[in-house]
C-alpha cells in the first residue's frame, strides 16, 4: 500500500511537470511579442497597436531627500551679514565644498588655511568662483571667521524633506509609430513649506519592430523625446531625489533625447538592452552649464506569470560633457498587476553607487543636496 501511494506520489509531480511545460508556450502564445514590457525607469520597446493602441496612465515617484531649507540659509546668511561682507556670495562658495570641513578650520581660527581650502575646493570640482565669490573668500578675517564658521554649520546639517513627482501621461499608436505625451508635476515638502510645481512637458516618438519565432521572439525600438523648458524653478529640487529624470525637472534647460532599445523574449522572460543620448541646452535663467550632455545605459528583465509582472531593472549614467555626477548605477525592483485593460504597479529604486554631494550641486543648481537612498515608484495604466 505505500509502495501503492509513493508510486501515486510520483506520478502526480511528473503529470503536474509535464503540464507546467507544456503550459509554457501556451502561456507564450497568448499574446503578442513584449506585451505588457512596460517599465519604471526609462523608456520601453513600443507594443504592438493590437495590444494597446490608445492609454492613459500615471507614473508617481516619492523620497525622502537630504536639503538644507532655504529658510535657514537666509537667516544665517542674515546674521552674518553685518560682519562678512558678501555673507550670500559664501553659500555658493560652500556649495562646492564640504561645509563641516570648512566649519572645522573657521572655529580653529585658521583663516589662511580656510581660503585656501574653499579655493582649492571649487577648482577641484572644475568651478570657476565669481568675482563676487573671490571677494567673499578674501574679505574672511579674524572679526568675521565665526560667521563662516555658522553659515557652514547650517549649510552642514541637512534635514530630512519629502519630494514627490506624479506624471499622467496619453500616448496614441499609429500602427508603426507611437505618440506620447507626459505632463510632470513637482511636489516637495521642507522646513520652508509645501509646493506643487509644473515639470517640463514631454513628447515622446517612437518606432520599431516585433518579430516571433515560436515561443522566442526579438524586437527593437528607436526613438526621440523633446523636453520643452515650461517648468518652474522649484521644480529643480525633484531631480535631487529621482536623478533618471533630471530632463522633466530642470526648467532652465531644453532637452533633446535619443534612444535605442533591443529585446530578446523567451518564453514569459523579456529581456531588453536599452542606450540613451542625452543633450541639454540652457535656454533660461543662468544654470551651472550652458548644455549637458551624458548617456544613460539600461538593462532589465520582465517575468510574466499570469496576472503578475516582476521587473527588474538596472541603469548607469555616464558624463560625456558638463555633466560632473552623472555616474552612478541605480538597480529598480517592481511588481506589476494586470486584469482586463488596468495594470497597476509598485516599485523601489536605490542607487547602488554615491557620489560625493557637491557634485550633485554642480549638475542639479540646488544647494547642499543628495540623491535620495530609495524612490518609492508607483504606475497605473488603463489600455484599449
Amino acid at each position: 500500500m505505500v509502495g501503492v501511494c509513493s508510486l501515486n506520489w510520483r506520478r502526480a509531480v511528473l503529470l503536474g511537470f509535464s503540464f507546467a511545460l507544456g503550459l509554457l508556450p501556451s502561456l507564450a502564445q497568448a499574446s503578442r511579442p513584449f506585451d505588457d514590457t512596460d517599465l519604471f525607469s526609462g523608456h520601453a520597446l513600443r507594443q504592438s497597436s493590437k495590444d494597446r493602441k490608445i492609454a492613459f496612465g500615471i507614473n508617481a515617484h516619492a523620497a525622502p531627500i537630504p536639503f538644507v531649507a532655504a529658510k535657514a540659509l537666509d537667516k544665517a546668511t542674515e546674521q552674518a551679514s553685518a560682519k562678512l561682507p558678501g555673507a550670500s556670495d559664501m553659500i555658493g562658495v560652500l556649495k562646492n565644498a564640504d561645509p563641516q570641513h570648512a566649519k572645522d578650520l573657521a572655529d580653529a581660527g585658521n583663516i589662511s588655511g580656510l581660503q585656501q581650502y574653499l579655493k582649492d575646493a571649487a577648482a577641484a570640482h572644475h568651478v570657476t568662483l565669481s568675482a563676487a565669490q573671490l571677494k567673499a573668500i578674501n574679505g574672511i578675517n579674524a572679526s568675521n571667521v565665526s560667521s563662516v564658521a555658522d553659515i557652514a554649520q547650517v549649510a552642514g546639517q541637512p534635514s530630512n524633506a519629502f519630494a514627490f513627482g506624479l506624471e499622467p501621461w496619453a500616448e496614441y499608436n499609429f500602427g508603426t509609430y507611437d505618440l506620447t505625451a507626459y505632463v510632470p508635476l513637482a511636489g516637495f515638502r521642507s522646513d520652508d513649506g509645501t509646493t506643487m510645481q509644473l515639470g517640463n512637458i514631454n513628447l515622446d516618438f517612437r518606432a520599431g519592430s516585433r518579430r516571433g519565432m515560436g515561443i522566442a521572439r526579438y524586437a527593437w525600438t528607436g526613438g526621440l523625446s523633446l523636453y520643452l523648458p515650461t517648468g518652474s524653478k522649484d521644480a529643480n529640487v525633484l531631480a535631487l531625489s529621482n536623478i533618471l529624470v533630471l530632463p522633466k525637472y530642470l526648467h532652465e534647460y531644453l532637452t533633446v533625447q535619443p534612444y535605442a532599445i533591443g529585446g530578446f523574449e523567451l518564453g514569459i522572460l523579456s529581456l531588453m538592452g536599452r542606450l540613451e543620448y542625452t543633450h541639454m541646452q540652457a535656454v533660461r535663467d543662468n544654470p551651472f552649464y550652458s548644455s549637458v550632455d551624458y548617456l544613460n545605459w539600461g538593462a532589465s528583465g520582465v517575468l510574466h506569470l499570469v496576472i503578475l509582472d516582476f521587473v527588474g531593472e538596472i541603469d548607469g549614467l555616464t558624463q560625456v560633457h558638463n555633466a560632473p555626477a552623472m555616474r552612478d548605477i541605480l538597480g529598480t525592483v517592481g511588481l506589476r498587476i494586470h486584469v482586463g485593460p488596468v495594470r497597476m504597479g509598485v516599485g523601489a529604486r536605490m542607487p547602488l553607487t554615491q557620489t560625493q554631494s557637491s557634485l550633485y550641486a554642480q549638475s542639479l543648481g540646488s544647494t547642499f543636496a543628495n540623491v535620495a537612498k530609495v524612490n518609492v515608484l508607483l504606475q497605473g495604466i488603463l489600455s484599449f
